[in-house]
């Protein structure tokens, strides 16, 4: 099973003026999802980009993160904002698979978070595939490790299958995120999903402008 990363384009189904939807998926808990909203969410806002997040997990984590550290960007909202240029969707730990396909097909693109990476994250993933298949509609954006430690050699080894899943399926690996404090108590003094957030800007730059 394939799934091909399509050329870069403003997706057909909406018109220019109407935001892109990113939705950041994955079937495990605990991966970074909510983490990876709030962070790439601000980090395209310093950008320049009107960035709304939307929380569609039951527990409201992402809510209540925002509130609890709220970020003070002025282009980053909570919740649907029409002058949006990019929604970001975080989403719940998912084993239904008729919510997650309904999840992905809201969205323009999906991006995968991969906590490690280690067996339990990676193995997941072609489970996800599959909903995005039967989804037709998202393309996959690419997989971020989440949590990496470096100096582990099982998440450089989980890490090694994650490229090699990445190439058999048409997509990226971005850089990883290292498992610092910073991020654990969402501050942003040092910037660690700056590169992400530059790696995604360029792929859907097209998108956003």
């Amino acid at each position: 099973m394939t799934i091909i990363a399509e050329p870069v384009r403003a997706p057909s189904a909406h018109s220019a003026r109407q935001a892109t939807t990113l939705t950041v998926l994955h079937p495990k808990g605990g991966v970074g999802r909510s983490t990876t909203v709030y962070m790439l969410g601000a980090e395209l806002a310093l950008r320049g980009h009107r960035v709304a997040l939307i929380d569609r997990d039951q527990g409201q984590h992402l809510s209540r993160v925002f509130d609890f550290y709220p970020p003070e960007i002025d282009n980053l909202v909570l919740g649907d904002d029409e002058r949006a240029a990019l929604r970001i969707i975080d989403t719940a730990p998912e084993v239904d698979a008729k919510r997650a396909i309904r999840y992905l097909r809201e969205a323009d693109w999906a991006l995968v978070p991969v906590k490690g990476p280690e067996a339990g994250s990676v193995l997941a993933l072609p489970l996800l595939l599959e909903w995005l298949r039967q989804a037709s509609g998202a393309r996959l954006l690419g997989f971020v490790p989440t949590m990496y430690k470096a100096r582990r050699g099982d998440s450089r080894q989980w890490l090694a299958e994650l490229a090699r899943l990445a190439a058999e399926t048409g997509t990226r690996v971005f850089p990883p995120i290292a498992d610092l404090a910073s991020v654990a108590s969402f501050r942003m003094d040092s910037h660690p999903y700056a590169p992400l957030a530059a790696a995604v800007e360029d792929v859907l730059l097209g998108a956003l402008v």
